[in-house]
């Protein structure tokens, strides 16, 4: 993997960056550190989310990766728990008018005190990187798995779970929060109506959890919640349990679709889910999607259609309500779902394509910038747990619960 990575390098210079200049000597390399990131501005705010599954005991979760190996990271087969590999990705994202992520966040059982899987990305390295200040982040519970990554009943959820999330995450500096409240997504809030009892109880549990925000001295909690289709009934549920907005964390689009079905698509899922009024959105477009194991509709936006594709969803948050907080933000898919079909960080096939489309569209910075990798200053590798995995002759098969 060392290899590949460091032959990456020559499909990252393009759409107008630059390359930087090497260490000259051993020891500037040995003393090199991921240069300071110098954030663009961006009149609204650009998140994306944030896969966190790729840790160093699980080296199974590359396998689909080893079948595309288009999608390769900048970074090979890396270790999320560096956090040295935070920081790369803080620069990278920063720098091309991306200021914070939706981290995925998975609970491990459910009505004691708080086991998290998956939680190393932000607490082994977000948390601890040099240039946590310079990135804002917010989490996205993944409550899908029934009976492990939900709550067992109101108690839980707000002695255990809320607690848990204000202290670690909430009260952080860098965690994002709008008019003083914290952004909480949910990625199947109906679940909650089997947890909690009815509608009318998760309703009360969402205002008990905005009370204890004011508690803790937030004037708030902005409670948003996953959907991708246009069910009315549907959106009527979301509005009913008492979220304040709705988003998606990816487009599925059927039928393996050129680039500009899936925009065509998207675009037209935004639109009418604004038109029927029932619940205001945060936009979200998504670059591509395959499935884990390659099932159903597969599909992928190149960069420069990606770029059509933002300067129209642009346009329709530039006319949303200036009160809604679908005019503050827009949100991409996804900064690292490699497996999955779905990524924009710098990679092997279009290198910093994406992000330069993000930067291009989002940001008054220059067109021609630099873009700077690990190998250019002697940094890296960060996969030597995979390397490890592999020399050793291991096998396996991995994959997250269905999304």
């Amino acid at each position: 993997m060392r290899t590949a990575a460091a032959a990456m390098f020559c499909v990252l210079i393009a759409r107008g960056s630059a390359a930087a200049e090497p260490p000259t000597t051993a020891a500037e390399a040995r003393r090199a550190y991921v240069p300071e990131p110098e954030p663009v501005r961006t009149e609204i705010l650009i998140g994306a989310h944030h896969c966190p599954l790729w840790e160093a005991d699980k080296p199974a979760m590359w396998d689909q990766v080893v079948k595309h190996p288009e999608r390769t990271p900048v970074l090979g087969f890396y270790s999320q728990e560096n956090p040295e590999v935070a920081d790369w990705e803080t620069k990278w994202a920063v720098e091309h008018g991306i200021s914070f992520f939706v981290y995925c966040w998975y609970r491990d059982g459910q009505g004691g005190p708080v086991k998290m899987r998956f939680g190393s990305a932000i607490h082994d390295a977000l948390l601890k990187s040099r240039y946590v200040s310079k990135m804002r982040f917010t989490i996205m519970w993944e409550n899908q798995a029934r009976g492990r990554a939900g709550v067992a009943d109101e108690e839980d959820l707000l002695r255990n779970l809320l607690p848990f999330w204000v202290q670690n995450y909430f009260r952080h500096p860098s965690y994002l929060k709008i008019d003083n409240k914290p952004l909480l997504f949910i990625y199947r809030p109906e679940f909650l109506v089997q947890d909690l009892g009815s509608p009318q109880d998760v309703r009360a549990a969402f205002g008990k959890m905005r009370r204890a925000c004011r508690e803790a001295g937030f004037d708030g909690l902005y409670l948003l919640g996953e959907y991708r289709g246009l069910n009315p009934n549907h959106l009527r549920l979301m509005k009913d349990l008492g979220l304040d907005y709705t988003f998606a964390y990816c487009w599925h689009v059927q039928n393996n679709p050129t680039p500009q079905r899936a925009i065509a698509t998207q675009l037209d899922y935004i639109v009418k889910t604004r038109e029927m009024g029932i619940l205001p959105e945060v936009v979200t477009v998504s670059q591509g999607w395959s499935g884990w194991h390659d099932e159903g509709s597969i599909w992928k936006i190149p960069p420069d259609d990606y770029k059509e594709l933002l300067r129209k969803a642009k346009q329709i948050v530039q006319g949303f309500p200036a009160s809604e907080l679908g005019s503050k933000m827009l949100l991409l898919d996804n900064w690292n779902e490699w497996s999955e079909g779905h990524y924009i960080a710098p990679h092997r096939e279009y290198g910093f394509g994406y992000l330069d489309a993000v930067r291009e569209v989002f940001s008054d910075a220059p067109k021609e910038h630099t873009d700077l990798v690990p190998d250019q200053i002697g940094m890296g590798p960060y996969d030597r747990a995979y390397r490890r995995h592999v020399e050793s002759g291991s096998a396996g098969t991995a994959g997250p619960e269905t999304e």
